[in-house]
């Protein structure tokens, strides 16, 4: 099967049914859609099948129906899939709460594939009337085929191969802001594995789908709306850590700064506009304000990093307990122990310590001790609820909740940042080595991270009830772990 061990057959557009996109909507980056609707209006695929063909015979290749969501939705949708002259039915996609850029897939048999190229394929929402927009054949442009609707074959022993590969191209895209953040950390990393130049060139080609010429962004926020030229809250400011690490003169640099200036409520760690405070604010915000005050020398916001993470953990950490969302009152708390807290908690607080440990300026500064201890804590409490194999549930010590890999892979990557880093013990290392084993098993046979829990816009319910999906934003933890597990030991510690 060549070197390329992967094949993505991108479907054309044979029919579609006409629709208009929700209100106030859009597709991202200037890309192109289509819609799928219920019976008699929907999305006809077709293939020439040229490359694939040639393929099919072979043994061990593993086969896989594609699409990827163009417009964030907040429902529920089951999309049946079937032959198009036959109508023989190939199965049907659950599809819940998803966001842009988001794969879903099909398995198929060789004989379905072979049938596929022949009758074509249709696809139509069943047990309800809605309207679900994924991209199109995007003018047959190779660097993204695959968010194409496409037919895919791998072999099936190249899975970490395939990983990096997925991972250091377009095919890694997130929204921007914290899923994007995710990944745009595990690409800056990767440059510690023989992928220096190759990482800068993929984030170049990523923050080119949001940033503009002028340096002004040009994005959706989480609800899919039009956010252009601004940041919209706490999520929205992850990825500004990679790009002030490669560029800290970048104009979004400054307006970043400023924007927290102006909205931040300092006492309580949270935005002007937002109601809770979220472990995912040690990660999306006290992250990124230590790499900014570390490479500008700007006391203040090295500071108020500190802050930030202090603060949660005084209002977040109940015992043994993390909690993920606390109201502002501090009345509620939610999202107790859950997989992805850990990994916002335990990442936001090693990053921050690094950082600001990297820097001749403020490797002393009040708090820093506090915040070494704290993390040591968590990480303690975190390994000792590690289920057999290596990997976590989806909530900590409820292992009826199932394995989750992005939390894993989350956690895997902070104890290993923190034992590099010297905060941790080397044992911790030895864990994250058995995690990131673990999770090469969850691996699409083309490198792409399954198990996911969907985002939290569907509640604990979601959460709870074992739906998993596929997700760039968990290779990007991923990618973080493979980093931090297998790059060389660094000699010292290089302050700026």
């Amino acid at each position: 099967m060549d070197n390329t061990t992967v094949i993505y057959e991108a479907a054309k557009v044979g029919a579609a049914p006409a629709r208009s996109l929700p209100e106030r909507k859009r597709v991202p980056a200037g890309w192109s859609a289509v819609p799928i609707g219920g019976a008699g209006h929907e999305l006809k695929l077709t293939w020439d099948g040229p490359v694939m063909q040639r393929f099919l015979d072979t043994l061990h290749l593993a086969a896989r129906l594609r699409i990827t969501i163009a417009v964030e939705m907040r429902e529920v949708l089951f999309v049946e899939a079937y032959l198009l002259d036959s109508g023989e039915r190939l199965g049907s996609y659950d599809i819940r709460y998803a966001y842009v850029f988001q794969p879903f897939e099909l398995p198929l048999t060789r004989t379905q594939v072979q049938a596929a190229l022949r009758q074509g394929i249709g696809l139509r929402i069943i047990e309800t009337d809605s309207t679900l927009w994924v991209f199109d054949g995007l003018s047959a442009d190779d660097s993204r085929k695959f968010f194409s609707p496409h037919l895919m074959l791998a072999e099936e022993d190249q899975r970490i191969r395939q990983f990096r590969q997925r991972m250091m191209s377009l095919d890694s895209l997130q929204p921007f802001g914290w899923l994007e953040g995710c990944v745009l950390d595990g690409l800056y990393d990767m440059r510690r594995v023989g992928e220096t130049n190759r990482a800068e060139q993929v984030i170049a080609g990523h923050l080119d789908q949001y940033v503009n010429g002028n340096g002004q962004l040009i994005y959706e926020d989480l609800h899919g709306l039009p956010s252009d030229g601004s940041f919209s809250g706490i999520e929205s400011t992850l990825p500004i850590a990679v790009i002030a690490k490669l560029t800290p003169d970048h104009p979004l640099v400054g307006q970043l700064v400023s924007y927290w200036n102006s909205h931040l409520v300092e006492e309580k760690g949270i935005l002007s506009a937002e109601t809770s405070l979220t472990a995912e604010g040690a990660y999306t915000m006290g992250y990124p304000m230590a790499v900014i005050a570390s490479r500008l020398g700007n006391d203040q916001l090295a500071q108020t990093a500190l802050r930030q993470l202090l603060l949660r953990r005084k209002a977040l950490t109940d015992g043994r307990d993390l909690y993920g969302i606390v109201s502002s009152s501090g009345q509620k708390r939610i999202m107790r122990n859950w997989a992805r807290s850990y990994t916002w908690y335990m990442l936001g607080f090693v990053r921050t310590f690094m950082e600001l440990q990297g820097s001749r300026r403020y490797a002393k500064l009040a708090g820093m001790e506090e915040v070494s201890a704290e993390f040591r804590r968590m990480s303690e409490i975190a390994l000792s609820r590690r289920e057999p194999g290596g990997l976590w549930s989806c909530f900590l010590g409820e292992p009826e909740t199932g394995i989750e890999t992005s939390g894993s892979a989350g956690i895997a990557a902070a104890l290993a940042l923190g034992a590099r880093a010297g905060v941790l013990p080397h044992t911790m290392l030895d864990a994250a080595r058995e995690a990131m084993q673990a999770l090469e098993t969850y691996l699409t046979p083309d490198g792409v991270l399954q198990g996911v829990c969907q985002h939290n816009c569907g509640g604990l319910q979601l959460q709870r009830g074992g739906y998993r999906v596929l997700s760039q934003m968990g290779m990007g933890l991923m990618a973080q772990l493979y980093a931090a597990v297998y790059s060389e030991p660094e000699r010292g510690t290089a302050q700026r």
